[in-house]
Formats: C-alpha cells, sequence, structure tokens
C-alpha cells in the first residue's frame, strides 16, 4: 500500500508523465531546484513498491485494451445485424466468428506410398 502521494505520482507516471512531473504533481516542489526534483523522483521511480505499483496500473491498462473472447464475438454479430454493413462483410464476420467457434472440420487428402520393406523397418 502506498501512501496518496506514492499513488498519485505512481499513477501519472502510468499516464505518461515525466518522471519529474509526475512528481512535482504530487508533491509540493515550490521551493526544490530541477535538479533535487530529478533526483527525488528518480529515488522514488526505483523504490520498489512504486515499481511495482506502476507495472499493477500498466498491466491493468493492458487487460482492459484487449477484447475478450465474447467481446469479439459480439462485436462481430453486431456487424451481422448492421443493415449498413455489406453482403460481403458480414459473411466475412459469420466466417470468423466459424473459426472462432470451431465450426470448421479441416480435412486432409493424399497419398502415402511406403517403399520400405517391413524388414527395414525392424
Amino acid at each position: 500500500m502506498l501512501t496518496p502521494k506514492r499513488e498519485l505520482f505512481a499513477q501519472k507516471i502510468v499516464e505518461g508523465m515525466s518522471q519529474a512531473d509526475a512528481y512535482r504533481s504530487a508533491y509540493s516542489c515550490e521551493k526544490m531546484s530541477d535538479k533535487t526534483i530529478w533526483e527525488n523522483a528518480s529515488r522514488l521511480m526505483a523504490d520498489s513498491k512504486v515499481l511495482a505499483r506502476v507495472q499493477e496500473l500498466r498491466d491493468k491498462i493492458a487487460d482492459e485494451s484487449i477484447m475478450t473472447a465474447q467481446e469479439r464475438l459480439k462485436w462481430l454479430t453486431g456487424l451481422i445485424n448492421n443493415d449498413n454493413v455489406m453482403l460481403s462483410d458480414k459473411l466475412k464476420a459469420s466466417d470468423q466468428m466459424n473459426k472462432m467457434q470451431g465450426a470448421y472440420i479441416t480435412k486432409f487428402e493424399g497419398n502415402l506410398n511406403v517403399s520400405k520393406k517391413l524388414e527395414d523397418l525392424i
């Protein structure tokens, strides 16, 4: 568990701020030199608890941006049911849904030519 200021610092880092700017938004820095801010921000960013929180926040953002299989199926269903979508695109969406759900069976055909003698295999 981080202090409120450290939590805010971690959130600002994840939002894309530089370490110094994140430090300035989380802490009172009016009387600090830029050098002191940079040093403090660097020290804070090296803290294992802050690093862990930054990674946790980044992972959460990444997880939320990836569609689940159910969300993809809903999205494709929306395309298929939309009257403004061309038939060819609806068919492609339907094909993708079928592939996602394993509706297709892949068959292989071919000739097997075995020229080894049974004695050679033993």
